[in-house]
């Protein structure tokens, strides 16, 4: 059975002989940015965008690298395994490079390290909508930042796990700002609401689409911090992200959102971000 490609400094290779130097400073300090795209039969979905935010977040991080390769790589990381007819994923991580351990940038010329790989998007979420539960945002100052230093959202994640619900809504001084993995929006009396992009939250690119749906299916928007109790009063809560589109959350802390069903407002942006990766937005570069 042949192997998993991937992506590594320039090379295609199985994945078994990726190897990186354990001085690398993604691997030590977590000092790397990453970004997952999703493709439906070899197109991408808003690939300008997730292009846009990794140099964003190069940038932030001053780590001198561009994402040009993307587009190339990972059309090819999806026909060598098999993946260019099928909906799926490709996440690409470049990190500050190796070095010996120090915490100050490594000396100029220090090329970074550049890691890709493609798989299928995951099953969709059930159709009934799902749990959540809150937990303390824990996360560093600049969350709109796409790093790899997840770990807050990692024990996040594994609390919702282990109260057998499918996300974390993440907490900070009475605000709910978003998910583990996702962006956070309410519905109250037809106007469509979600914390504004901001230090605070990942301006997340199916964050902006969804909110483009909203605006196309006459839905008043606004976008300020929600309080986590607020959420309880709602007409429908719900998700969005890259491998979710949106997903309705139908209880939260053990209290059902809107008689504890998925509510319209979701489903129907879900829809039109469906039909938009299926249609003539996909795979457009500007």
């Amino acid at each position: 059975m042949r192997g998993v490609l991937v992506y590594l400094n320039g090379r295609f290779l199985p994945r078994e002989e990726a190897k990186i130097s354990p001085e690398d400073r993604g691997f030590l300090f977590a000092d790397a940015i990453y970004e997952v795209v999703r493709f439906a039969a070899g197109r991408p979905y808003r690939l300008a965008e997730h292009l846009m935010r990794m140099r964003d977040g190069l940038t932030a991080l001053r780590i001198a690298a561009e994402p040009q390769f993307f587009p190339v790589v990972a059309a090819r990381l999806l026909a060598e395994n098999g993946l260019d007819k099928e909906d799926a994923l490709v996440y690409a991580q470049i990190s500050r490079g190796a070095a010996p351990r120090a915490h100050a940038f490594p000396p100029p010329g220090t090329p970074p390290t550049v890691y890709a790989f493609a798989r299928l998007t995951d099953p969709p979420p059930a159709p009934e909508g799902g749990r959540a539960i809150f937990a303390n945002d824990e996360r560093w100052g600049r969350c709109d930042v796409k790093t790899v230093m997840l770990l807050p959202n990692v024990l996040a994640s594994q609390m919702a796990r282990e109260a057998n619900a499918s996300e974390a809504i993440l907490v900070r001084d009475g605000i709910a700002w978003e998910g583990t993995k996702a962006n956070l929006f309410a519905v109250t009396g037809g106007v469509l609401r979600t914390a504004p992009k901001g230090p605070r939250i990942l301006p997340g690119v199916t964050r902006a689409a969804a909110l483009e749906a909203a605006a196309g299916l006459g839905l008043a928007i606004e976008e300020r911090p929600l309080a986590a109790d607020e959420l309880f009063s709602c007409d429908e809560v719900f998700l969005a992200s890259t491998t979710l589109w949106t997903y309705s959350l139908v209880e939260i802390e053990g209290r059902p959102i809107a008689g504890g069903r998925p509510g319209p407002i979701a489903a129907r942006i879900r829809e039109t971000l469906q039909k938009e990766f299926r249609g003539a937005r996909v795979g457009l570069v500007t």
